[in-house]
């Protein structure tokens, strides 16, 4: 196939010689196809070989790789993408490697398939800007039979080095992992490993959501991530803290793992991936956890951290004097903290100081700093960096275990911060204060203090020497009262729980740039009693809590008006990763009122990074508000900004609508549009399959997603055929039709609760079932009955009569459509009540139109949520029947239902459902017909429609 490619695409050409690779010896796991480096991604890589290829598409080197327009950019040649390529991972190995290699020149490729151009570069990096020279053999050459072994043989050269480790390593550690969970199992009862899961579960307690129902098995999980991290970045024993209970035999395998990889090679945040490899989706949510991809990561680095900055640090560097910080106060696993590192190394005024590396590491180390009150997140931050600062050690790394926003905890195992002192406790109670100044000083004090506690001998003398009275006091008594503390209890974590929670107050007021993706965690979801009253004291002590039945303050908020208080230097600048609702969402107005004109720009990106649609709000540094959007291809969240570039393009921000209210509101002034019922738990009460059989239905029911809830499993059993209710959900709705049926067990009797439902085994189980489950809280309700008629949501359901419309609660893009009036309405839709079937037909068209989706989405209050939010934001006329546009409405959207039903008749997924009924309605010509309608109902919110992405045939 390599001799004779029947497809001329680049893409398959390019698949065809990786195939081809493979065929001649060179493994998988060292071929990376669109490799990404800062100059660009290669089309293909073998890593630890020094070869790079090019592929072009057929006839795009008719008249060699030195003709102008063969490259990647404009009047670029082949050969010179080709030349900067080589030299940008050449460059790379200079900044990044702790050894030179040299053994190993580079070979560079371009080809279309079938004729190939081959170079040599010299290994050595003082010669990185010296010039190729051309392989003779292969200028040109076509391939044949003949010469294809040749080929072959210049490829398969030896390798240079380890195999480079690979973005998931999962697979890697999968039998380590199962040695340990069955170690564990045999070693929990021991009271050294409570201890330390005690000391584990405190340390989570201080986020706020430790987990429920899976603790050993997290506990083992967490265990097994700490050590990798750290085997990774430190040559030094790796069992500190809680992670004591590990063998080590178990130690020695996961070494022996390790050191088959190179780590440093593999760009970006090799770690982010084994973290969610490994640590369930649902518990990553409740942590707030949404990953910064690097492309946006290195975006805003270079957006932030400037030239200008970075220069004067190195004046102060070099002068000895205090250098500014680059913060991360809610690191996770570094991806902020790796791409700002790499952002000063590969800076101009970096190249141009000629500091050697060994100072670039350290002023890197200087420069770069993090925190998070994750153990987990920290250690594979620390290990991110020494990926990328090979010639730092571990301890030079600054990035601090602890509470960025320093909430006190007393009670807790973890040590609380309070004033200019660092008050700890113990985890059985005791206390000791540490002045201030003390815990500010070099680390080598600190040790110092605490081994000759752990010893049980004096206070080394020269500690405090420069301070009298009460401060030498005052530390002295905390020495002796960590002696007897390690005499009671124990003397293995101290150092590094006074350094970690020192942290905070070492780094306060010594940050130039801070760079951050907080924790995107709503108030609501905190499950720690404590950390909750906390966060909400806090929240109103800085006029930040708006309040609200609903409690949807988001903690990310604190973070945004906290940190730069505690941490930042007069005149630094800021970047935040957040929820697209800080925009404009009421539960952030508190902070928009507060910052005022110091939030000084701002990028919505969509959902482009994430899931849920997200911004970057800037504090101190002048930007234009505009928006990002995807123009084709496929975002991955190890991609560099140069490949994200060339699939994006940046837009002026969203449309501005003036906030009207709607005429859909009753007699008092309140929205007509209501919610519908929050059916749930799902294990209990959804069908997945439904058997009828003489007035009797064998249900099974659906498995939930979330804890506790998950771990139920399902339900199986016989319930009347009655109980089994039609209902509808978001997931069952297209534009202007609603295809899918979900099915619940409902016992309703008439309009009430069938009051022979206590004689139903099913239902029986089914109550016991959430009375043992459910959560604790004041509001939660205490029957399962009551669970499902939450504010009476079902039975104002019952008997409805009339039109209604409903459309989703949350998404990206707004649908609607009408409804039977049989269905009970779930709560992931809301439904409005019309006077007429014209009026409802109106209502969906308006609510449908391609021109108005600007202007609803404009209305989003929290994250993707359309919510009610619309009919007090886009002033949504009544239908008027005297009206002949309104009466035109009406009449293209029956025909629009008349088009989705019968595209629905298609099989397939939702969302594949959603394309092709769409395309149909854009292929009849009604969509546009309905989008001039509106336009001239609502010509002040009618945007211009983006054309939709069509399916690809078949």
């Amino acid at each position: 196939m390599l001799l004779n490619p029947p497809s001329k695409k680049e893409a398959d050409r390019r698949a065809y010689i990786r195939a081809w690779l493979d065929s001649i010896g060179v493994p998988e796991s060292s071929i990376r196809a669109e490799y990404h480096t800062r100059a660009g991604p290669i089309d293909l890589y073998l890593t630890n070989r020094r070869v790079i290829i090019e592929v072009k598409q057929s006839g795009r080197l008719d008249g060699g790789p030195s003709r102008p327009g063969t490259g990647s950019k404009s009047n670029e040649t082949a050969f010179e993408q080709l030349d900067r390529y080589v030299r940008a991972e050449r460059l790379r190995e200079r900044l990044y490697l702790e050894d030179d290699i040299t053994d190993s020149t580079w070979l560079g490729a371009v080809t279309d398939g079938a004729v190939w151009y081959v170079w040599e570069w010299d290994p050595q990096p003082s010669e990185i800007e010296g010039a190729p020279r051309p392989v003779q053999a292969w200028q040109g050459q076509g391939l044949n039979s003949g010469n294809l072994g040749r080929l072959a043989s210049l490829f398969d050269r030896e390798s240079v080095g380890r195999e480079w480790a690979t973005p998931d390593m999962s697979h890697a550690f999968s039998d380590i992992l199962e040695g340990m969970h069955e170690r564990y199992g045999q070693r929990r009862g021991t009271g050294s490993v409570r201890t330390q899961r005690g000391l584990w579960l405190e340390q989570l307690k201080g986020g706020g959501n430790p987990p429920e129902g899976e603790e050993g098995r997290i506990f083992v999980l967490h265990s097994l991530l700490i050590l990798i991290s750290r085997l990774i970045s430190s040559e030094s024993d790796p069992r500190e803290g809680f992670v004591q209970w590990v063998p080590d035999s178990e130690i020695e395998k996961l070494r022996a793992v390790i050191d088959q990889y190179n780590w440093s090679q593999e760009t970006g945040d090799i770690l982010r991936s084994l973290y969610a490899k490994f640590i369930p989706a649902e518990h990553r949510r409740i942590y707030g956890e949404y990953y910064t991809p690097d492309w946006l990561a290195e975006l805003i680095c270079s957006e932030i951290i400037d030239d200008g900055f970075i220069e004067e640090q190195i004046r102060k560097f070099e002068s000895g004097g205090a250098v500014s910080g680059v913060l991360d106060p809610a690191c996770g696993s570094g991806t902020f903290l790796y791409h700002a590192a790499k952002r000063v190394m590969e800076s101009g005024p970096v190249r141009a100081s000629y500091l050697g590396r060994e100072k670039i590491a350290a002023l890197v180390c200087r420069m770069i700093r993090g925190m998070d009150i994750h153990p987990v997140a920290v250690e594979m931050a620390k290990a991110n960096m020494r990926r990328l600062l090979p010639r730092a050690s571990y301890e030079d790394i600054i990035v601090y275990q602890g509470d960025a926003l320093l909430t006190p905890r007393p009670e807790a195992a973890l040590f609380g911060y309070s004033g200019s002192a660092l008050p700890l406790t113990s985890p059985k109670g005791s206390h000791l204060i540490l002045p201030g100044w003390f815990v500010r000083s070099d680390n080598r004090n600190i040790s110092r203090f605490v081994e000759s506690a752990c010893d049980d001998t004096a206070m080394p003398p020269s500690l405090g020497i420069d301070v009298r009275g009460y401060d030498r006091g005052q530390l002295a008594g905390a020495h002796d009262q960590l002696r007897k503390i390690v005499r009671e209890e124990s003397d293995g974590v101290w150092f590094w729980y006074i350094l970690n929670q020192a942290g905070p107050m070492r780094l306060r007021r010594t940050i130039g740039r801070t760079v951050s993706n907080p924790p995107w965690v709503s108030y609501d979801k905190i499950q720690e009693a404590r950390r909750k009253e906390e966060i909400r004291r806090m929240a109103e002590k800085r006029r930040l809590w708006v309040g609200g039945k609903n409690n949807r303050f988001d903690m990310a908020a604190l973070f945004v008006d906290r940190c730069p208080e505690l941490y930042e230097t007069a005149g630094a600048k800021s970047a935040w990763v957040l929820p697209r609702s800080a925009m404009r969402a009421d539960t952030w107005k508190g902070l928009r009122d507060k910052a005022g004109k110091k939030m000084s720009g701002s990028w919505d990106l969509g959902n482009l990074p994430f899931s849920t649609n997200s911004c970057v709000v800037f504090f101190g540094h002048k930007t234009r508000d505009r928006k990002l959007s995807r123009t084709g291809g496929k975002l991955r969240a190890s991609d560099s900004w140069e490949a994200v570039s060339g699939k994006t393009e940046w837009s002026k921000a969203g449309a501005s609508f003036a906030e009207r209210c709607s005429e859909w509101r009753d007699e008092r002034g309140r929205n007509l549009a209501r919610k519908g019922a929050s059916i749930i738990p799902h294990c209990l009460v959804w069908a997945d399959s439904v058997t009828a059989s003489g007035g009797t239905a064998r249900v099974r029911t659906k498995p939930a997603r979330w804890p506790p809830w998950r771990d139920l499993g399902v339900m199986e059993g016989d319930v009347p055929e009655s109980w089994i209710r039609d209902c509808a959900s978001a997931g069952d709705l297209v534009p202007y039709s609603v295809p899918g049926v979900t099915r619940c067990v409902l016992p309703i009797d008439g309009g009430g609760w069938d009051a022979g439902r206590g004689r139903c085994r099913f239902w029986r189980d089914a109550r016991d079932q959430y009375d043992a489950h459910r959560g604790s809280g004041a509001h939660t309700p205490k029957t399962l009955e009551a669970r499902l008629d939450f504010n009476g949501a079902i039975f104002a359901q019952l008997g409805r009569t009339g039109e209604h419309v409903v459309y989703n609660k949350a998404g990206s893009t707004l649908y609607a459509a009408r409804i039977p009036d049989k269905r009970i309405i779930h709560d992931t839709l809301y439904y409005v009540k019309c006077a007429s079937r014209d009026e409802a037909l109106f209502l969906e068209g308006v609510l449908n139109a391609r021109i108005m989706r600007a202007a609803f989405a404009a209305t989003r209050k929290n994250g993707m949520d359309f919510a009610a939010h619309i009919w007090s934001m886009v002033p949504v006329p009544r239908y008027d029947g005297s009206d002949p546009l309104h009466r035109r409405l009406a009449s293209l959207a029956a025909e629009a239902e008349r088009i989705s039903k019968r595209a629905c008749r298609t099989q397939g997924t939702r969302a594949r459902l959603r394309k092709y009924v769409i395309k149909a309605l854009e292929e009849d010509g009604v969509s546009s017909e309905i989008d001039g309608a509106c336009a001239g109902i609502m010509p002040d919110y009618a945007t211009p429609p983006k054309p939709e992405k069509r399916l690809k045939p078949g």
